[in-house]
C-alpha cells in the first residue's frame, strides 16, 4: 500500500509544481491616435493600423494569480528588453501587472544621448495612456505619440509550449501505461 502511494505521489508531483512554471505571452495593442511631433508643432490623426507589440515571460512565484515586474524574466516592448536593461539608460520605477483574462498594465521607459550631448532621445510606454518616441536634436523635437482611445484593442496570447513539454507529457503517459500493464501482468 505504501509503495502504491509513493508511486502515485511520484507521478503527480510534476502536476503539483506546474503552477510555478515560467509562461510566455505575446501581446499587441492596435489602433491609436497618432501625433506626429516636429518643430512646426503637432498633428494628430487616427490610425487603425498603428500598433505596439511585445512579449513577456514570468513565473507567478507567490501563487497569487498575477504577474508583477519582479516576477518577470523578459519584458520586451517594441523590440527592447526592459528586464535586462542596464540602469544607465533605463528607469528603475517600472510597473507591470498581468493576470490571465484581465488587463495588461505596464509603464517602462528608456533614455539616451550622443556623447557630445547634441541629440537626446527617449521612449516611454504607459499602457492605457500613451507611448512616446521622441528625439531632440539641438533642441528641436521630433517624434510621435500614440494615444490610447476607446477603439484601441489588445490581443494577447500564451506562447505554444516547447517541444520538450510535449515530450514530458508523452513520457508520463507511457510510464502510466507501462505501470498499468505490469500491474495486470501480476
Amino acid at each position: 500500500m505504501i509503495r502504491k502511494l509513493a508511486a502515485l505521489a511520484a507521478l503527480l508531483s510534476p502536476l503539483c509544481s506546474a503552477h510555478a512554471e515560467q509562461s510566455t505571452w505575446s501581446f499587441a495593442y492596435t489602433g491609436f491616435d497618432v501625433a506626429t511631433i516636429s518643430w512646426d508643432g503637432e498633428t494628430t490623426k487616427w490610425n487603425p493600423a498603428a500598433n505596439i507589440k511585445g512579449t513577456f515571460s514570468g513565473t507567478d512565484s507567490n501563487g497569487d494569480g498575477k504577474l508583477v515586474f519582479s516576477e518577470l524574466s523578459l519584458l520586451q516592448v517594441g523590440g527592447f528588453d526592459y528586464v535586462g536593461c542596464s540602469w544607465g539608460t533605463c528607469r528603475s520605477d517600472y510597473t507591470f501587472s498581468y493576470a490571465p483574462n484581465s488587463q495588461l498594465e505596464f509603464k517602462v521607459s528608456r533614455y539616451s544621448n550622443d556623447p557630445e550631448g547634441y541629440v537626446f532621445w527617449s521612449t516611454v510606454y504607459e499602457s492605457g495612456t500613451s507611448a512616446e518616441f521622441m528625439q531632440y536634436a539641438l533642441g528641436s523635437p521630433s517624434g510621435a505619440r500614440y494615444a490610447w482611445t476607446p477603439q484601441t484593442t489588445l490581443s494577447i496570447a500564451a506562447a505554444v509550449p516547447e517541444p520538450s513539454s510535449y515530450a514530458m507529457i508523452v513520457a508520463g503517459l507511457l510510464l502510466v501505461g507501462v505501470a498499468a500493464r505490469v500491474r495486470r501482468a501480476r
